[in-house]
């Protein structure tokens, strides 16, 4: 009880902390640069987005911790001691997950886990091992392999240090999940066919729907993540899901749709600020008037 006070404590004094730079930094150009209140405020925004754009530099949500694991670049076959790490910021319990439980039980929960943890740390640049996902779920590691199996006989490749020769742009659960929805599987087939939440399934499609948009208009990778506000990782894995699939009839029908939900969503979101996107690359045509 008394470590859980400290951690809340601590916690309040962090954000206070990030309140008050953020302050400081807004007060300082408004007097020193001449900026409006409202574009000081923009400025410290734009300064947020650039500076915390990668999960690992960002500051810890409730239910996230960081956690040491080896470098994407480093080979399967060379010893873990001798690996350089990557420090991952990795989503241990996620709202969701309590959703995911009621309908999928405790096996079906620990499979997302899996699935959501990998990917977060691949698009970190780090690779977890089945040890590692084995400490982080507190399960043995024969529990993780049956897990890995069981994804694999759907064609789903988890993202593991001891499946690095297998990943592949398109087999990760979310690339299988749009290449589903390509297809024509309306969205509660591909949550069925791949065991994972509707939600989960809809945010893919979206957030694949609005890095297409801003590929249209011409927007170079960073500049992508900077208005989706997600990591450049993230963004290339989208991309590459994109590469994927650009070129099939079925993509080619599905276009004129991702379109129209990427475009919709820069729109609202540009409405509900009460002017354009702030990303200084975004084109004409596309901003609100």
């Amino acid at each position: 009880m008394i470590k859980r006070t400290d951690n809340a404590q601590a916690e309040q004094a962090r954000r206070l902390r990030i309140k008050t730079q953020k302050q400081r930094l807004a007060t300082l150009a408004v007097e020193g640069a001449g900026l409006s209140p409202w574009e000081a405020d923009e400025l410290v925004e734009v300064v947020k987005e650039v500076f915390f754009a990668e999960p690992q530099d960002h500051p810890l949500r409730s239910g996230q911790m960081f956690y040491e694991c080896a470098e994407a670049s480093e080979g399967a076959g060379k010893p873990l001691r001798e690996c350089r790490l990557a420090r991952v910021a990795l989503t241990v319990h996620d709202p969701e997950d309590i959703e995911v439980a009621n309908k999928s039980g405790a096996d079906g929960l620990r499979r997302h886990c899996i699935l959501r943890l990998t990917e977060e740390a691949r698009e970190q640049d780090g690779l977890l091992t089945q040890e590692d996902l084995a400490r982080l779920l507190h399960c043995d590691v024969r529990t993780i392999r049956r897990d890995v199996a069981a994804f694999r006989e759907r064609d789903i490749i988890v993202a593991t240090r001891g499946q690095q020769k297998d990943i592949g742009p398109g087999v990760s659960h979310r690339g299988v999940a749009i290449g589903h929805w390509i297809d024509g599987d309306d969205t509660p087939e591909v949550a069925r066919k791949i065991n994972h939440s509707l939600a989960a399934v809809e945010r893919y499609i979206q957030t694949f729907a609005r890095v297409v948009f801003l590929e249209q208009k011409q927007f170079d990778l960073f500049a992508t993540a900077l208005t989706m506000r997600i990591s450049v990782a993230g963004v290339r894995t989208y991309r590459e899901v994109l590469a994927g699939h650009r070129h099939r009839p079925e993509f080619k029908r599905r276009l004129q749709e991702l379109e129209i939900i990427g475009g919709k969503f820069f729109e609202a979101e540009d409405f509900e600020k009460g002017g354009p996107t702030r990303c200084a690359n975004a084109p004409k045509e596309w901003r609100m008037p």
